[in-house]
């Protein structure tokens, strides 16, 4: 099965439903994120880009996928 999960900020797919993405990636599901934003509002954006990437990593996530928007700015 293919999984994409969808967050405006870095961190927010890991609070929300974090265990359950690893849960199906050591089942053998791929695994995807599409993070819209940075978060640079809530702190560095290339910081906070650099732990989401460590984050997928630890998930099992096959790809992260960035939005491009700035934080607060999608309409």
């Amino acid at each position: 099965m293919n999984i994409l999960a969808i967050g405006p900020h870095p961190d927010d797919i890991e609070i929300g439903c974090g265990g359950t993405l690893i849960k199906y990636a050591l089942q053998g599901h791929d695994v995807f994120l599409l993070i819209i934003t940075r978060g640079e509002m809530g702190g560095d954006g290339d910081i906070r880009y650099r732990e989401q990437l460590t984050s997928a990593g630890i998930i099992g996530a096959r790809e992260v996928f960035w939005g491009g928007f700035r934080d607060t700015e999608l309409l």
